[in-house]
């Protein structure tokens, strides 16, 4: 398959995205290498389309990459951890079709007694730790039987680690060599479904989804035990509501303590529909944020309440600091600047935490409040560590941040009068997540910008385009 070009049908950035803003007109283009920022004279407001959630589609691929048929899937996005699981799944066997920019046709390639995936020269997962659990999971189990396997991965990914995944497929039998424990890359020898897995005290969620999906790819029934909790949950529903649309059904089982029990009853079969994934809500919430920051009206269209992501909870969150936000059947709506402090548990919803960092962080600036954002145990293992990325990031701009192993508290500045800025290029180690807080971080502080601007490529390339178009002002 030929990559996806840079640039969907004329109203499209290269993320599948289109958008009517304020100042009218489409935005196209890459983010420039050079520091860039937004500042706090533009404003966001009007409608923003989002292209397909970089989560479901990784799934939606995987899974389509494992059934017996072909599948159709639009809105599509164009992320660089998407384009990784499109040409992984075509290096085990699968064949992709690109239909239009923003749409595929995948021919599954399930796993048998004598089939299965194979890739004689390795895959690479990139910069995806969803990518690089779900693909070991599945090399793991739906791999030709005996075959050998290597799971590669770049940037980041490489000092990172997924020891309880690992030890659950050792112990079903797979062969596992990693030059580091529970690390990447990964030589695995395929095996078949055993009747059960067991996975004890997961350190993400994408451990069981891995699991649940290369299960889901055999007839009959698995149980997967988990023992310990989960932690980002509503990113396993996500999973779950995946499989269903593939016709596989998970079901739930409460054991002892903080035991559960997952029964797989597959095989994945290809939906008769084309499968529309939703926009990203993990976006979504920062644009969001963004019109709030900035004093403008931002909705977005085809998230509502019934969403499948647990990231469409930015709504509440940033009603919990003040602003106006909704989840109306169909749409995220969100207004009104920031105007008191907030202790929130983001343990169901941690990718948010660099959103509202910055949102806490106006709040300590124009009222002098402390916020705190708990439940982030699992952000010192993602692209960057990112509690003392956000906290080293703030406390450049003059404010109090205190990072605890699972916990931030921002606060007013650290010296009584102080003022902000104007502040040095911050510096996101890489991390798309943290590029988008310390962009919305520009909207409050005046000359803030962000070093290595191009890393918001991983989840969301037209970022600052986008932005833009809807009436930000960006600053070089």
């Amino acid at each position: 398959m030929t990559p996806p070009a840079e640039h969907d049908e004329p109203t499209s950035d290269g993320d599948g995205q289109r958008l009517r803003g304020r100042n009218g007109g489409d935005r196209n283009g890459g983010a420039s290498p050079q520091p860039l920022g937004l500042a706090p004279t533009g404003r966001v407001e009007g409608e923003l389309l989002l292209g397909g959630s970089k989560s479901l589609a990784q799934r939606a691929l995987i899974a389509a990459g494992l059934a017996s048929g072909t599948t159709r899937i639009t809105r599509v996005p164009q992320a660089d951890d998407v384009r990784a699981a499109t040409r992984l799944i075509q290096a085990c066997g699968a064949s992709v079709r690109q239909l239009t920019p923003a749409a595929l046709e995948i021919q599954g390639l399930p796993p048998g007694p004598h089939r299965g995936w194979s890739a004689t020269e390795g895959v690479d997962a990139g910069e995806s730790g969803t990518l690089a659990r779900l693909a070991t999971a599945a090399l793991a189990f739906c791999g030709r039987a005996g075959a050998e396997h290597v799971v590669r991965v770049s940037g980041t990914l490489a000092r990172r680690s997924s020891p309880p995944l690992f030890a659950a497929l050792e112990r079903a039998d797979v062969g596992l060599a990693s030059e580091r424990p529970g690390g990447w890359p990964v030589r695995l020898t395929s095996v078949g479904p055993p009747p059960d897995v067991y996975l004890d005290t997961p350190v993400s969620s994408q451990e069981l989804s891995g699991l649940l999906i290369s299960l889901a790819a055999w007839p009959g029934t698995t149980t997967v035990h988990v023992d310990g909790p989960i932690p980002s949950r509503p990113y396993v529903d996500m999973t779950r509501a995946v499989l269903a649309d593939f016709g596989v059904r998970v079901d739930v089982e409460a054991g002892s303590e903080a035991q559960e029990r997952f029964v797989v009853r597959g095989p994945l079969e290809p939906p008769a529909a084309p499968l529309e994934l939703e926009p990203d809500a993990s976006s979504a919430a920062v644009a969001l944020a963004a019109a709030c920051l900035s004093g403008g009206e931002l909705r977005v269209p085809g998230l509502g309440r019934a969403s499948r992501q647990g990231d469409v909870r930015i709504v509440e969150y940033l009603r919990a600091f003040g602003c106006q936000a909704e989840a109306e059947e169909r749409a995220l709506v969100a207004s009104g600047a920031p105007s008191r402090a907030a202790e929130l548990d983001l343990s169901e919803a941690p990718d948010l935490a660099p959103v509202l960092a910055a949102v806490a962080a106006r709040v300590a600036h124009q009222h002098g409040q402390s916020s705190t954002l708990v439940g982030l145990g699992t952000l010192p293992g993602k692209e960057s560590s990112r509690i003392d990325v956000l906290a080293t990031g703030l406390r450049a701009t003059g404010l109090e941040a205190v990072a605890g192993s699972d916990r931030l508290r921002i606060g007013p500045p650290n010296k009584e009068g102080a003022t902000p800025g104007p502040a040095a290029a911050l510096d996101p180690h890489g991390d798309h997540r943290m590029a988008f807080a310390f962009a919305l971080v520009g909207l409050i502080v005046p000359g803030v910008r962000v070093d290595d601007p191009g890393c918001v490529a991983k989840s969301w390339p037209g970022f600052w385009e986008d932005l833009a178009g809807l009436g930000a002002h960006l600053e070089r």
